[in-house]
């Protein structure tokens, strides 16, 4: 019933070299075609193949893309976008189980029952494929790979505990950006990939990733379509997706299929769960394991043969069942029910009066909805594109053009940009139609050089909000050094590779961005290694020249002109707390032994102030007891309650005159604490010490 002549199946789990087999086998040939999932999958083996071959011998075809040298000899294209007239040696297509997908079934389907290579047609994807297509084609040839590297489950895992090298799947835009956000706020930083974004700006996003700037990437499932990246981890957000028509649980082969990116080649992989999902129960774990998933039992399918002479023999043969019991008619009738909507219009309707009419209306049914908005904009550009052409013949190029331009604006929220970008895939897809515009490469161009832009602008917004841009540049030097130098320069710049990240004076450290640099844990390690080591020799250098050290007004310690700490309140006046900043940088014992002479140092600076004068009395233990309270004190104590009613006061008056110290009304205090030189010191030691603030003397 089915061509099976020259026919192969290459079937297996991911990582196991189906999609290089296929490659290798496509340029053993003068001329062939691969149909790929995905138009990021199509210009990643596109850009393979021109390195391989040369651009002038590679044709890029995508719904959005259209790059088609004279010279071509090998076609790259998403499966829909196929070159199906373009008879060529060997044809494959990829990720075959697709067959069985709600969307977009019917189109693989479509490629498996009738397209073929002349020489050779190769068809790739999972093995839960592998009993149906035998039944359909039992005279074909089976091949099976099995998975190049291991692959287990780590169980969940809080969103911070990720590993890195780690890929967080989520189903939809908003949750995405949700968990990217909380990567920057806990990693630094994630790059994101989902079906919105254009080639470019997923390829810079990718980028980011791939070269190290970001360790963690979140993106949808579109992952698991084959896309190359050198993940370790998988972590599942949640275990329920949007098809297309319902919210559901995904199939235990579609987990493995997500799953299966994690590892490449022969490096080993894991998967596991995060956030709010729900562990996976032991029997999903062991078939994703083993690779051991329920078998596919039927196919989307809808025919190919389709009637134009009237709207109504049209909608009839897109209604029609197949007769084998193993091809479902596609649930996804999109466009189907887009068409059955415009041709109720009566402006459209009264155009469908031949099979030219009735044909292009069904081809503009079928553009993808790219805006996926609540509004008509989609369904009124159509009725447009339609009256124009049924027309004219042609799209009006003044409102193309005036519609492309008006995407040129490259501000806004992310979710402005890429809404616009989606207008300019709209207009990408609608200019690659033969014969729809008079100036085809005008438009064409306009509206890729709006999807660069955009991309761009997206690319620069999405780094802006998901990436802590100073760790980025710190992790691009390390990743193209390959190595991570923390290094002085000037005695006290602290450089990460070439980037300037702190600057120590004496023992006082100043970190740059220290919320960016220290969410990467190992660098975060390096640092504050080299900043331990620096700060300890500098408070060694300080432990040895503490004759240099002084103290200001403020109460600042000052060593070379530079704080490096202050005191506080002590026991006595001229016995202050000492405090040095940064002690989680300086050792405990050297900075216990540094708080100790420092004081020692404040000390014996205040004794030497009155050495010379507080001569000892003799004959007075009242003096005596007085003159040694000064000297413990600073110069100045307050006055005895009761020594105006001692009988020598007198006596005491005239001796501690002669020492050039004076009794006033509340203190006692040496003359040489009101010296200019002095004064602002014990100003500032009594004041700490009498109200335990300091107040500046003027």
């Amino acid at each position: 019933m089915y061509d099976t002549e020259n026919l192969k199946f290459i079937l297996g789990p991911t990582n196991t070299g189906k999609t290089h087999y296929a490659l290798e086998r496509m340029l053993s040939y003068p001329s062939a075609t691969i149909g790929l999932p995905l138009r990021l999958l199509a210009k990643e083996v596109y850009e393979k193949l021109c390195k391989k071959v040369g651009k002038m011998k590679v044709a890029l075809i995508t719904g959005e893309e259209q790059t088609i040298p004279s010279t071509s000899k090998y076609y790259v294209a998403t499966v829909e976008a196929m070159p199906v007239d373009i008879p060529v040696d060997f044809a494959a297509v990829d990720e075959i189980q697709l067959c069985n997908d709600f969307e977009r079934g019917h189109v693989f389907t479509d490629r498996l029952l009738n397209f073929r290579g002349k020489l050779e047609t190769l068809f790739l994807g999972s093995d839960v494929m592998e009993d149906i297509l035998k039944s359909i084609f039992p005279k074909a040839d089976f091949i099976k790979k099995k998975r190049r590297s291991k692959l287990s489950y780590f169980g969940k895992k809080k969103i911070y505990s990720l590993p890195k090298r780690s890929a967080i799947i989520a189903f939809n835009t908003a949750d995405i950006y949700e968990i990217a956000s909380r990567l920057k706020t806990v990693k630094g930083g994630a790059a994101v990939v989902l079906g919105a974004l254009s080639p470019q700006t997923r390829n810079s996003q990718v980028e980011m990733f791939e070269e190290g700037s970001v360790d963690y990437i979140v993106a949808t499932d579109a992952i698991g379509m084959g896309l190359n990246l050198n993940i370790e981890n998988i972590a599942l957000s949640s275990l329920k997706k949007f098809d297309g028509k319902d919210f559901r649980y995904l199939k235990t082969s579609e987990i493995g299929q997500i799953a299966g990116r994690a590892g490449r080649n022969r490096k080993e992989g894991s998967f596991g769960c995060t956030l709010d999902c729900k562990e996976l129960n032991s029997r999903v774990i062991d078939a994703v394991e083993k690779n051991n998933f329920e078998k596919t039992n039927f196919l989307y399918w809808r025919s190919n043969d389709l009637n134009f002479d009237s709207l109504e023999n049209l909608i009839k043969s897109l209604d029609k069942h197949s007769n084998d019991p193993r091809l479902i008619k596609t649930q996804n009738t999109k466009d189907e029910d887009l068409l059955r909507h415009l041709s109720k219009i009566s402006v459209v309707r009264r155009k469908l009066i031949n099979r030219f009419h009735i044909n292009l209306l069904w081809e503009i049914c079928t553009i993808p909805d790219y805006f996926k908005n609540l509004d008509n904009t989609f369904s009124e550009m159509l009725i447009k594109i339609f009256l124009d052409i049924s027309s004219s013949g042609r799209i009006d190029n003044a409102w193309t053009r005036s519609e492309i331009l008006k995407l040129q604006n490259f501000e806004g929220s992310i979710d402005m940009l890429t809404y616009r970008l989606s207008k300019t895939r709209f207009w990408n897809y609608v200019a690659n139609k033969k014969n729809w515009h008079s100036e085809t490469k005008e438009i064409s161009y306009l509206a890729r050089d709006a999807e660069l832009k955009l991309s761009i602008a997206l690319h620069k917004k999405l780094t802006s909000e998901f990436v802590d841009e100073k760790m980025r540049v710190i992790m691009k030097s390390y990743n193209l050094k390959k190595k991570l130098l923390v290094h002085l320069k000037d005695e006290n710049k602290v450089f990460l590779n070439d980037v300037k990240i702190a600057s120590i004076v004496n023992l006082k450290v100043k970190i740059y961005d220290q919320k960016s640099i220290f969410s990467n844990k190992f660098i975060k390690k390096e640092i504050i290694n080299k900043i331990k080591n620096v700060i300890n020799e500098n408070g060694q250098e300080i432990l040895k020249n503490t004759d240099k050290i002084q103290l200001n007004a403020s109460g600042f310690i000052i060593y070379k002109k530079n704080k490096i700490g202050e005191i506080f309140k002590g026991d006595q006046i001229n016995s202050p707390r000492v405090m040095l900043p940064h002690s989680n940088y300086l050792d405990e014992e050297l900075n216990r032994e540094l708080c100790i002479n420092i004081a020692k140092k404040i000390r014996d600076d205040l004794k030497n102030l009155f050495k010379g004068y507080s001569k000892p009395n003799l004959k007075n233990k009242t003096v005596n007891g007085l003159l040694f309270s000064l000297l413990e004190a600073g110069g100045i104590i307050e006055k005895p309650n009761n020594i105006k009613k001692r009988n020598d006061y007198e006596e005491i008056l005239e001796s501690l005159k002669k020492l050039k110290i004076t009794i006033g009304n509340k203190f006692i205090f040496h003359n040489s604490v009101m010296e200019k030189k002095n004064r602002k010191t014990i100003w500032m030691l009594s004041n700490l010490y009498y109200t335990g603030k300091i107040k500046l003397f003027f």
